[in-house]
């Protein structure tokens, strides 16, 4: 299993929060794509994984016109789930559990 750094960590903790920032700034919720895709990094990072949240993260801010139309209706069609708060109380939790490791 791949180690990664508290440094690296971080890295991956800020760039999810500024993510809710910018949608906090917006005064919105995450839209169905970005929803999906915070999600998977939030799961990532529970499971040590953390280039794979990374990479999750950079797919959450890819422009509507680059997304994949056909998986962005896919996910449209599922219930929202996440508002902008459980996402950072998710969030919180995976930086406490980070820290104990």
């Amino acid at each position: 299993m791949t180690r990664y750094s508290a440094e690296e960590k971080n890295e991956i903790h800020e760039a999810f929060a500024a993510i809710l920032d910018q949608l906090d700034a917006r005064e919105r919720g995450p839209d169905s794509w970005e929803e999906s895709h915070l999600v998977h990094a939030l799961s990532y990072m529970e499971s040590g994984i953390y280039n794979r949240a990374r990479n999750a993260l950079a797919d959450c801010v890819l422009p509507v016109a680059e997304r994949s139309a056909w998986r962005a209706a896919q996910l449209e069609r599922n219930p929202s789930r996440y508002t902008v708060a459980r996402l950072r109380q998710r969030l919180s939790q995976v930086i406490i559990d980070a820290r104990q490791r």
